[in-house]
């Protein structure tokens, strides 16, 4: 129960970094934060393994860099489920998931969990 608090909490914190520097995130509220945080590691735990396996031999083509794709579409999905939060390209949507995967790692790096 702890590690699931300490992952939404990681989660919650980057996305306040991303809607923080990025003019083209809105999240609106605290409750829609946490609703997207909720959202964006319920489709990291479902939907993007699935992607990563469907679309292994494209990310093994392009070098990996697929990945950043694949990062940037679950999270514009989760921005999508979430009424009180939006985003305005998909460009800021990949350059926002890689800044979003920099501040999660800085953070778990912190935190001491590998």
């Amino acid at each position: 129960m702890k590690r699931i608090i300490l992952t939404l909490a990681v989660n919650a914190i980057s996305l306040w970094v991303i809607n923080y520097l990025f003019s083209g995130v809105h999240i609106e509220s605290g409750e829609a934060l946490l609703v997207l945080t909720i959202a964006l590691s319920l489709l990291n735990i479902t939907i993007k393994p699935l992607l990563k396996i469907f679309t292994f031999p494209v990310t093994i083509l392009t070098f990996g860099l697929f990945a950043l794709i694949i990062n940037g579409l679950v999270l514009q999905l989760a921005f999508s489920f979430v009424s009180g939060a939006s985003i305005d390209s998909f460009t800021t949507t990949v350059l926002a998931s890689i800044v979003l995967s920099i501040v999660n790692s800085f953070l778990n790096e912190l935190l001491g969990r590998n």
